[in-house]
C-alpha cells in the first residue's frame, strides 16, 4: 500500500476535521505541521503524534519531509500558500473557498498545470451519502427537466469570531455569503452539472455584526477589531437553459434555528435535503397519486471519503471530485453577488 507524507499549513479549528480524517485512511500520514502560532501548532502536533512543528511553512515545504499539504490558513493566505506549495512540488488540498477572487483561483490553477500536480478544493458536501443519492436520481432523469432550485445556509446567532480576520473583507473576502454560503452553492451545482450562468443578482446586509450581536463562540474574538462584511447575502441566479437558483446565507438573523437546506424543483419530481439534520424527502407521483418518501441513507464520514478522493487522484486511480475549475465557477459567482450587491444592479455573465 502506498503512503503519502502529507503537510498541514494552519493549525487552527479546521485543520481539526482534516487530522481527524486522516485516521480514516491509512495511506495519508501528516509528518508535519505549520503555524505562526508554534504554540497552537505544537498543542496539534502532541494531539496528533505529529513528529515535525514549523513556524514558517515556507520551511517545511523546503524540505523533503512531505509530498502533499493541506492548506487550512484564512481565506487570504489561500492563493499565497497554494501557489507556493504547488512551485514545491506538492499535491494540494485547498480548504474552501478556494480564494478571495477569480484572478486568485486562476493563479493557483495555473500553479497546478506548471507543476503537474493535482489541486483539489475541500468541498466535502459532496461525499455525503445524501447529495450522493440525489445526484444519482438527477443522472437517472428521476426528477425530470429541473427548473429552479432554493439553497443556503441561514444561522440565528452564527457570527464568527468577531472582530478577527474572519469579518474583515481584506482578508475573508466577505461574510456569510464565502464562508457557508459557497457550501451549498458548490453543492447546489454540482449536483445539477454546472450550467452557464446568465445573470447574478445580489443584495447584502449587515444588521447585527455592526452592533456585535448574533455571535457565535466559533473562532477568537476582538473587541478592537473590524466588523466590516455583511452578516447576510440573498442572491438570485439565471442559467442558459432556463433554470434559476436562489441562495440565502447568514450568519445572524431572527429565525427558529440555524439551517443549511436545498429544494430541487423538477417537472417529475422534487427534493429537499435538511444538511446539518441529514433528512432526505422525495416529492414525487406514484400511479398518478401525489407522494412523499423519506429516505435515510446510511451516514458516511464525509472528509475521510473526500481525503481519500484526493490521494487516489494522486495515484492515478480516479478523478478529482472537486476540480479546480469547478471551483474557479463558483468563485465567479460569489464575485458577482458581491459585485451586483455593490452596484444595486445584475450582473451579465
Amino acid at each position: 500500500m502506498q503512503t503519502h507524507k502529507i503537510g498541514i499549513i494552519g493549525a487552527g479549528g479546521i485543520a481539526l476535521a482534516h487530522l481527524e480524517a486522516a485516521k480514516g485512511d491509512p495511506r495519508a500520514e501528516i509528518v508535519a505541521i505549520a503555524d505562526v502560532s508554534t504554540e497552537m501548532a505544537g498543542e496539534k502536533a502532541k494531539q496528533y503524534d505529529i513528529p515535525h512543528v514549523f513556524a514558517d511553512y515556507e520551511e517545511m515545504l523546503s524540505q523533503s519531509l512531505i509530498d502533499a499539504v493541506i492548506v487550512c490558513v484564512p481565506n487570504y493566505l489561500h492563493a499565497e500558500a497554494a501557489t507556493k506549495a504547488l512551485a514545491a512540488g506538492k499535491h494540494l488540498l485547498c480548504e474552501k473557498p478556494m480564494a478571495m477572487n477569480t484572478e486568485q483561483a486562476e493563479e493557483m490553477i495555473d500553479a497546478a498545470k506548471k507543476a503537474g500536480k493535482v489541486l483539489m478544493v475541500a468541498q466535502n458536501n459532496r461525499f455525503r451519502s445524501q447529495a450522493q443519492q440525489i445526484k444519482a436520481w438527477l443522472d437517472e432523469g428521476r426528477l425530470g427537466s429541473v427548473y429552479h432550485a432554493k439553497t443556503g445556509w441561514v444561522r440565528r446567532n452564527g457570527i464568527p469570531g468577531w472582530g478577527s480576520w474572519f469579518t474583515q473583507k481584506e482578508l475573508a473576502g466577505g461574510g456569510p455569503l464565502i464562508d457557508i454560503g459557497v457550501h451549498m452553492l458548490d453543492l447546489t451545482l454540482w449536483l445539477l452539472g454546472h450550467p452557464k450562468p446568465v445573470s447574478v443578482l445580489g443584495q447584502t446586509y449587515a444588521q447585527f455584526g455592526p452592533r456585535k450581536r448574533g455571535l457565535s463562540e466559533w473562532g477568537r474574538r476582538v473587541d478592537n477589531g473590524v466588523f466590516d462584511v455583511e452578516d447576510m447575502a440573498v442572491a438570485m441566479i439565471t442559467f442558459e437553459n432556463g433554470f434559476s437558483l436562489t441562495l440565502d446565507a447568514s450568519w445572524a438573523s431572527h429565525i427558529e434555528k440555524e439551517n443549511a437546506f436545498l429544494h430541487v424543483y423538477g417537472q417529475e419530481g422534487g427534493v429537499s435535503f435538511s444538511l446539518l439534520e441529514e433528512q432526505l424527502t422525495l416529492y414525487h407521483e406514484w400511479g398518478g397519486v401525489t407522494a412523499t418518501t423519506e429516505l435515510s441513507p446510511p451516514p458516511q464520514k464525509e472528509r475521510v471519503l473526500l481525503l481519500s478522493n484526493f490521494l487516489d487522484a494522486i495515484e492515478g486511480k480516479a478523478e478529482a471530485l472537486c476540480t479546480p475549475e469547478q471551483a474557479l465557477y463558483i468563485t465567479r459567482l460569489i464575485e458577482a453577488i458581491y459585485q451586483s450587491a455593490q452596484t444595486g444592479e445584475a450582473v451579465r455573465l
